[in-house]
């Protein structure tokens, strides 16, 4: 199966399992780019989320959107903000279509689990979505039980 992992990261954290899921499965990999830097401070990130989910604004991409025609299962991984995925995370779900895939995402939250999440993805995305997974220092063991 032909996998590829999306993510998106402000701190390294979500970077760092994405990279991990990518190499326990053999995915390529790709980031969520924007135009503008989410590199601030935690109060400044919670209070431009908020902006961004209340006014339904789309950051800008600065990235190239891959062809994922040729892939069976798309993984995304984010952090979770203001308890919902990135507005960036939704520029991107914007712009491709999952439609026939096999898709999942993956957080790394300590707080909020991916469950509520993925059921909202789940009607705006349509996809064949799988179980989501809280990657939060998660073994090489709970990646790949997640991955089967």
């Amino acid at each position: 199966m032909k996998t590829l992992v999306v993510y998106f990261s402000q701190t390294g954290k979500t970077k760092a399992v994405a990279e991990r899921i990518a190499q326990l499965s053999s995915a390529d990999l790709i980031e969520i780019k924007t135009h503008r830097s989410y590199q601030m401070s935690y109060r400044k990130t919670v209070f431009t989320s908020l902006k961004e989910i209340l006014l339904k604004e789309r950051p800008k991409l600065d990235m190239e959107i891959p062809d994922i025609s040729a892939y069976d299962r798309i993984l995304i991984g984010s952090p979770i903000w203001c308890g919902t995925l990135p507005n960036a995370v939704f520029s991107f779900l914007d712009k491709v279509d999952l439609n026939r895939k096999k898709a999942a995402v993956f957080t790394t939250s300590g707080a909020t689990e991916p469950q509520k999440i993925a059921v909202k993805i789940k009607k705006k995305y349509p996809a064949r979505w799988c179980r989501p997974f809280n990657a939060n220092h998660a073994a090489d063991e709970d990646i790949i039980s997640w991955l089967k």
